[in-house]
């Protein structure tokens, strides 16, 4: 009799101890989940980048003409919103290479906003000669900011990604 007045509630410590523990590993289990849906989130956003950056120079390639225009019409828009008035459209019609260029940064510019970056371009950092200059495209979404003229919340002027910048480059010519 002794004995199973001593075993009393036994078995609901160990229900309430089994319910602990499960309810722990759908704690971790629910913030695996988060985690993994920010990284999928984070390389959407990478890929709609990549499409949006990869369009822009495609276009600088076939534009010779007018490559050396690309920086500054890139950077004339790094500030896009619905409201910056379109320039003239070579889509439907014959354009110069200077308006081609317009026409295809404003383009870059609002595919860009439509997924929440913003983009610029200037010369690719952590070339070693100044002989040799390369254009690079930065697109910065997130908490990162890029302006026309810095990108160094991006990366380093050696071109090295800070940690923890939601931003990419992708060089142009």
């Amino acid at each position: 009799m002794n004995i199973l007045i001593k075993q009393k509630g036994v078995g609901l410590v160990e229900v309430l101890v089994a319910l602990l523990l499960l309810a722990i590993g759908v704690i971790g289990y629910a913030a695996l989940q988060l985690r993994a849906v920010e990284a999928s989130s984070e390389a959407m956003t990478r890929s709609q980048a990549l499409l949006v950056m990869r369009s822009l120079t495609e276009s600088i390639r076939a534009n010779v003409a007018g490559q050396a225009l690309y920086p500054a019409a890139v950077n004339s828009y790094v500030n896009y919103t619905n409201a910056t008035s379109a320039p003239t459209s070579c889509a439907n019609s014959l354009c110069t290479a200077t308006q081609f260029v317009n026409y295809e940064a404003y383009q870059a510019a609002k595919s860009a906003y439509v997924v929440g970056m913003t983009m610029t371009m200037t010369d690719c950092p952590g070339v070693g000669s100044a002989s040799v200059k390369r254009q690079c495209v930065f697109g910065a979404w997130g908490d990162t900011t890029i302006t026309a003229t810095d990108y160094t919340n991006c990366m380093s002027v050696a071109g090295v990604y800070k940690s923890q910048a939601k931003c990419i480059m992708m060089e142009a010519y």
